[in-house]
């Protein structure tokens, strides 16, 4: 895959193909951050540069390009929009994107077999209800997002198809990258602790002596024996991006980033009568040949011209590959034996999967006036072609009266020892997905007056789809080909009394084609949401306040029938509470705090369960059960974050904070249960002239908790208390 990336990126550049920078600073936010570092505001650390997410000096949210992809300030944002800034990432010690995104109310971090980043937003799942993106493109399914390169986060809650278009049901999760700057320095970094863990980070920015021609690279190596006896994982990643700004104010960019990752899959301690085995939380029941290897390429090219004071034209190129192959144990339940032992019913599943992406984004901006109205209009269209390859395959479980045929045998839950054996895993269902997309959308902020804005916003989704499944019990044989036509609305108002609080609302509707393995009408899944909130500000922005509500109606989940097929039945219904809050009240006193209230209910829900395997041909045998009216799996009714640091004058900062997780069930029949945690982490730091030295502590308090496993027969024990140290170097 290295070689296409390279292929792609000598091809693109010969071309010059183009795309739009990210947005520049608003130069009103830029003074409002001068004015606070006149008022004894913290200064940068050693390794902060300046952010296209766009935060004052201490780190607190100002603006985002996400709810408009043009920079509009939090206050007249008619969206909850969640900011996580670099600055506050660093102080937490974050390495992948599901610690940032941690800080953002609404989202409940889980693990997803030890193996990607997994989040539910909203009471919505990340794989199936929502969309990641890298500098405003799309992402493949499930990866680790590592935040090494990363200079902040920004997350659109709610439906977001009317920019963002197929597959954002329940929000958007966008991840600027660090850009090329007029200004050379290097910053190096080491982080050592707990579980074998160290990460080594580089960050070089070269410029130009006029500063219109920069480069910037971006790498770091990680690598964790894992607190679980499960293996050592490894990762690294290089990412040279290239800016250039012509003579004539236009402004190139490139960008290639190369992603290696080798994980050791986790499927957590089995349950025993719904409650978590009574063994060591370390103890893996995984057999030794569990893997999960991922390589991920991205290419962007990003192109803005200036034609007027009014005018803008911006094109984006981009291209996106991952390629994973993974083998991994799940666990059937737990099981009684004749001799009076417990043992661990398993089997295995294997993915094979390839995805491509690639997509140009061709975009205007345009101000206008009518009378005292004023217009800020984005109007664009997006062409991209998506491929996803894919097998599956599965080894059963070792039939103990059979042992002759070949399957995974089960382990003593109490005295475990590993007899499995490699197996290749038996083909169980393979397919290839090729989809053609065009997109034109437009939004349009209309400031009716300083009091009254109104923003509108429409996609039209065209999609041409050809699908080919083939299944190897019964053997079946498939293709399908169909087209989806689609528009995703938005509409939002924010009504601001004076600069200091302001009253929003908006509604927007997006959609989802069905799947490579949905039968039936293959109906596209749809979801509805409506959102009103307030937003004040106090002490003179020392204080930034959001208090917001929303429903969100999710309809034609695909869900399995009373016969197994999978068809586009399911409804589910959530409903929620939210409240943001960040402050800076003193000079270098920082506090963030989020919580959110989530009412969610399956209202239409089947699902499919293994009750045996068949004799001959090995494969699964389902029954279909009905879960309609229960929680979705891993929702929590409360969760609250809050973090509080402090940066003294001589070099010495502190911080800390608090994460509450209500009581969750850990699948769709709501039988089993995860009890509430809180959880406390702590920072202490010393910021040399140019030099920083960082002890964090996570799980001060070593409290138990868990998380997701694979799927509804076990749970992951979260890490106990770790410490890590880490040392950043400014050349």
């Amino acid at each position: 895959m290295l070689r296409e990336l390279i292929s792609v990126f000598g091809g693109i550049v010969l071309l010059l193909a183009a795309g739009p920078l990210m947005a520049a600073p608003d130069p009103a936010d830029e003074e409002a951050a001068e004015e606070s570092a006149e008022d004894g505001a913290s200064k940068p650390t050693p390794t902060a540069e300046p952010q296209y997410v766009e935060v004052n000096v201490s780190g607190l949210p100002r603006s985002n390009t996400i709810a408009t992809k043009l920079p509009l300030s939090t206050q007249l944002t008619p969206a909850n929009v969640g900011t996580v800034s670099e600055t506050l990432v660093t102080e937490q010690a974050g390495y992948y994107l599901s610690d940032a995104l941690r800080n953002v109310s609404s989202l409940n971090v889980q693990a997803q077999g030890g193996v990607t980043d997994y989040f539910m937003i909203r009471g919505y799942d990340s794989v199936s209800s929502s969309l990641v993106l890298t500098d405003g493109a799309a992402e493949p399914e499930a990866t680790w997002y590592p935040m090494y390169n990363v200079a902040g986060v920004e997350v659109l809650k709610g439906p977001s198809g009317f920019l963002y278009g197929i597959d954002p049901l329940a929000g958007v999760v966008n991840i600027v990258r660090k850009q090329p700057v007029p200004t050379s320095f290097a910053n190096l970094g080491l982080t050592g602790g707990s579980f074998g863990t160290v990460e080594g980070t580089v960050d070089w920015n070269q410029a130009s002596e006029d500063g219109r021609r920069n480069f910037r690279l971006n790498g770091m190596a990680y690598q964790t024996d894992n607190y679980r006896e499960v293996g050592t994982s490894r990762q690294w990643a290089l990412n040279p991006s290239f800016a250039w700004e012509l003579r004539n104010g236009d402004r190139l960019n490139f960008n290639v980033e190369y992603v290696s990752a080798e994980f050791r899959p986790d499927s957590g301690i089995p349950l025993v009568d719904e409650q978590l085995a009574d063994v060591p939380r370390e103890r893996s029941y995984q057999t030794p040949f569990d893997f999960s290897d991922q390589t991920i390429g991205r290419f962007q090219v990003d192109y803005e011209k200036k034609i007027s004071e009014r005018v803008r034209i911006r094109n984006k190129f981009y291209y996106r590959a991952l390629d994973w192959e993974t083998l991994g144990t799940q666990f059937l339940g737990t099981f009684p034996t004749q001799t009076g032992s417990t043992v661990v019913s398993r089997l295995q599943t294997g993915l094979d999967d390839s995805q491509r992406f690639t997509g140009n984004q061709l975009e205007g901006v345009f101000e206008a006036s009518t009378g005292s109205v004023k217009h800020n209009v984005l109007a664009g269209v997006e062409l991209k072609y998506l491929r996803d390859d894919f097998d599956i395959g599965i080894v059963p479980p070792q039939d103990p009266f059979n042992p002759q045929v070949p399957g995974i045998p089960a382990i003593d839950l109490y005295d475990p020892v590993e007899t499995a054996q490699p197996i290749d895993p038996f083909p169980f269902l393979s397919g290839e997905s090729k989809s053609f997309v065009v997109a034109p959308y437009v939004t349009d902020q209309i400031a009716f007056s300083p009091k009254f804005e109104l923003l509108l916003g429409a996609r039209y989704d065209m999609i041409s789809r050809d699908d080919q499944r083939q299944q190897a019990n019964p053997p079946t044989l498939e293709e399908i080909s169909r087209d989806d036509t689609k528009v995703s609305p938005m509409v939002g108002f924010v009504f601001a009394p004076d600069t200091s609080l302001s009253f929003y609302a908006n509604a927007a509707q997006s959609f989802a084609p069905a799947g490579v393995r949905v039968f039936g009408d293959l109906d596209p899944e749809e979801s509805t949401g409506f959102e009103v909130g307030i937003k004040k500000r106090f002490l003179g922005d020392k204080v930034r306040t959001t208090f917001a509500a929303y429903q969100l109606d999710r309809e034609n989940l695909p869900i399995p029938d009373d016969t197994g097929v999978i068809q586009q039945a399911g409804d589910q219904r959530s409903r929620g509470l939210e409240v943001e809050f960040a402050a800076e009240v003193a000079p270098r006193l920082r506090a963030f705090l989020s919580y959110a209230y989530t009412d969610a209910e399956l209202t239409s829900f089947t699902e499919q369960i293994i009750v045996g395997f068949d004799p001959g041909t090995q494969a699964p045998i389902y029954a279909t059960v009905d879960r309609s009216g229960n929680t979705p799996a891993f929702v929590p009714k409360n969760l609250l974050n809050l973090w509080l640091s402090k940066s003294f004058r001589g070099g010495l900062g502190i911080g800390g904070g608090a994460r509450y997780i209500g009581e969750q069930f850990i699948a769709e029949d709501n039988v089993a249960k995860i009890d509430s945690a809180v959880v406390l982490d702590a920072t202490v730091f010393y910021d040399f002239k140019s030099a920083r030295v960082s002890v964090n502590f996570k799980n001060l308090t070593d409290a138990e908790y868990e998380l997701r496993g694979f799927g509804s027969a076990s749970v992951i024990p979260a890490a106990p208390r770790s410490v890590f140290v880490g040392f950043q170097y400014r050349l």
